[in-house]
């Protein structure tokens, strides 16, 4: 992890590190492992906060009281924290007709 911004009391973006990160579009999103000292793994998925032509990752994590990986992302990694990431995962898809408008 590079480095986090806290967004409100139970929620925090934070920024990773992605090397060779190309982009992505709306929509897209990363999965997170961690895992612990006995070897014990869980993983979660996590959309992508920032924009399509950041040079980082960003994602957004809200505190989930009980959860395995929010409160640990939300919480305790701190910058130089490594974890384990995947993706892209899910299609690109949008509506486009042609002169830039996403939508129309």
């Amino acid at each position: 992890m590079l480095g986090s911004v806290v967004e409100a009391p139970r929620a925090r973006t934070i920024l990773l590190d992605a090397p060779g990160w190309t982009g992505h579009v709306a929509g897209q999103h990363v999965d997170v492992r961690l895992t612990a000292a006995d070897g014990y793994r869980t993983e979660r998925s996590y959309a992508i906060g920032s924009a399509p032509d950041d040079a980082g990752l960003a994602i957004t994590i809200e505190r989930v009281d009980g959860g395995e990986v929010s409160p640990y992302l939300a919480d305790a990694i701190r910058p130089g924290d490594g974890l384990e990431q995947r993706g892209l995962i899910g299609g690109a898809f949008t509506w486009s007709s042609g002169d830039g408008c996403p939508c129309c």
